[in-house]
């Protein structure tokens, strides 16, 4: 994924997560599970715990080309 498909993605999670993307970005680098589902519901926060854990959905979604085929691999979950 380029640079610029990263920063659409940080940009709309930011937006959904009701963060800045700084403080997403920041989040994401350090693994901060608590920063990146403070504003999620229950169900989201567990669904976020389920995703963080799959292993081989994470090198998916490392290799996806854009925020589009993320998104589709995430609805799939």
């Amino acid at each position: 994924m380029n640079e610029n498909n990263i920063e659409k993605l940080i940009n709309a999670a930011s937006n959904k997560l009701g963060t800045s993307p700084d403080n997403l970005r920041r989040a994401l680098e350090n693994g901060d599970i608590k920063t990146l589902s403070a504003g999620l519901s229950k169900s989201d926060k567990a669904k976020l715990r389920s995703v963080l854990s799959n292993k081989e959905l994470m090198k998916k979604l490392k290799n996806a080309s854009d925020p589009a085929e993320i998104m589709r691999m995430l609805n799939k979950q």
